[in-house]
């Protein structure tokens, strides 16, 4: 090597010869390097184009606070272990999962996909569902919402709840297949009764029924979960015996155990406002459970409703949901995005969007809060009937058409991820050191069953006092107009 070195040195033709290999060498890494540098860029689908939208513009704001969220999809990404958990919280725009569901599959599609996450059977309490999700009963269940606090039957995670006195009642709740794919889970986080219910859970697929007990006081609010030993599309669950109380569902997370990648929760409740999560003390027990590495808000367009809403009340309410996350997933990061417009009594475009997006922004300014003006960029008041002209909206002029929703989702995913290669290309790959996790007790009952410890939360948050609390009307608002199979429970009255 060393004479090799002296030749290369000394001989002018050899100066030659090594650019010549170099050059060379070049050649043949260049593209290795190009490739790996392409499997790590997060490529997104482009959003449809449309005139109105500020493309240029379509960037979350504050991205540094998200940099946290970044490191753990980074990890995911280059070491192919662990998982993520995102939760997303707002109104019926994500009931239905329009936009989460683009947002979703796009992030599930690069990183990973560990399940379908939080569900609920919306169908059995009688409301719209997602396209892939449907839930049946042989019984008639009573059901509720948080945006109807003063009914008995109880909210909870996904902002709902049923329960039913039938003992020989069933629920039953199915994955669809869309678009050509049929989504599986192994893991059922079932958030239940408190009394210690004794249930069985069947389904074609199982050998044998799995036999489980709710939660008692002991753990109260916090979910049991089941572990089965083979791949589920859906599943029948039965409550047996009598304990003298109502049979009370508030939401299942179906889980791919073991298995690397993104899990994504969608909370998404007609007519509900940032006033009523706050309010909601069983959402607020159960949240922590989700174990969320990023919260984002979608809340906004309910609030518009109230034409004279106050930039204090918003960016009060704003900074009470950020500290009730903060209270339960103290390392999460919040990310609020504003409402996109629509119209006001199906007459004009609504003026008090963009007062609630711009105190939703001038909040997250003033605390450093990463924020996504979603109004912003897609062309704030003005372009608001620029939605109607290109047949996005739907006919009620609040919510969206799947055009719509989907150009919503799609635009939102590319700022996520263009965020994320911002930090890729920042940062380099080391090795995590392994995560110890809690112990759990786990109960061997023919599947695995595993009850979670009893977690402390801290109290409700307080509501700002001029928050406007609902009262009961019999007009539809223009969030309940576009629930087909929902029934009315309440409307939201707005007075100066």
């Amino acid at each position: 090597m060393n004479q090799l070195n002296s030749f290369l040195v000394f001989s002018p033709r050899a100066g030659y010869i090594m650019k010549y290999k170099s050059t060379i060498c070049l050649f043949f890494l260049l593209p290795v390097l190009v490739l790996a540098q392409e499997e790590n860029y997060w490529r997104t689908v482009p959003p449809a184009k449309y005139d109105f939208i500020k493309y240029a513009d379509n960037e979350i704001t504050n991205l540094q606070k998200l940099e946290s969220f970044y490191q753990q999809l980074f990890l995911l990404r280059h070491s192919g272990k662990g998982q993520v958990s995102v939760v997303h919280i707002g109104d019926s725009h994500q009931q239905g999962d329009g936009p989460t569901g683009v947002i979703r599959h796009g992030i599930q599609e690069f990183f990973g996909d560990a399940g379908r996450g939080l569900v609920f059977p919306y169908q059995v309490a009688a409301t719209n569902a997602p396209l892939d999700i449907k839930s049946t009963s042989n019984a008639t269940w009573k059901n509720n919402r948080l945006t109807s606090p003063d009914k008995p039957v109880q909210t909870g995670i996904c902002g709902y709840g049923i329960e039913t006195t039938n003992p020989n009642a069933v629920l039953t709740l199915r994955i669809k297949e869309k678009d050509g794919q049929q989504a599986t889970f192994n893991r059922m986080v079932f958030f239940l009764n408190d009394d210690g219910s004794h249930y069985s859970l069947t389904d074609s697929a199982l050998a044998a029924p799995i036999t489980f007990y709710g939660n008692t006081k002991l753990a109260e609010n916090q979910p049991v979960i089941v572990n089965a030993n083979t791949t589920l599309t859906g599943f029948n669950l039965k409550r047996e015996g009598e304990t003298g109380t109502g049979f009370n569902f508030f939401g299942v997370s179906l889980e791919k155990q073991d298995q690397a990648g993104v899990l994504y929760h969608t909370i998404g409740v007609n007519g509900a406002r940032y006033d009523q999560y706050l309010q909601s003390a069983k959402f607020h027990q159960q949240l922590k459970s989700l174990h969320g590495d990023l919260f984002i808000i979608s809340l906004g367009t309910n609030e518009a409703q109230n034409q004279y809403i106050s930039e204090q009340t918003m960016m009060a309410a704003c900074d009470s949901m950020v500290n009730l996350v903060h209270s339960v997933a103290p390392l999460a990061t919040v990310l609020i995005t504003t409402p996109a417009g629509s119209y006001y009594l199906h007459k004009k475009p609504n003026a008090a969007i963009q007062k609630v997006s711009a105190a939703l922004v001038n909040y997250c300014e003033a605390h450093n809060v990463p924020v996504y003006d979603l109004f912003s960029i897609t062309g704030g008041i003005t372009q608001i009937p620029s939605w109607k002209r290109h047949e996005l909206l739907s006919h009620d002029l609040v919510h969206y058409n799947n055009a719509g929703y989907q150009l919503q989702g799609s635009l939102m995913l590319g700022a996520i991820a263009t965020g994320y290669n911002k930090y890729g290309q920042s940062h380099t790959y080391k090795a995590a050191p392994a995560v110890t996790t809690a112990a759990k007790t786990a109960v061997k009952i023919q599947n695995e069953v595993v009850k979670v410890d009893a977690l402390k939360i801290r109290p409700v948050v307080t509501v700002p006092a001029d928050v406007p609390k609902p009262t009961t009307s019999s007009a539809p608002s223009p969030e309940q107009q576009s629930a087909p199979q929902r029934k009315s429970n309440i409307t939201v009255e707005y007075s100066k």
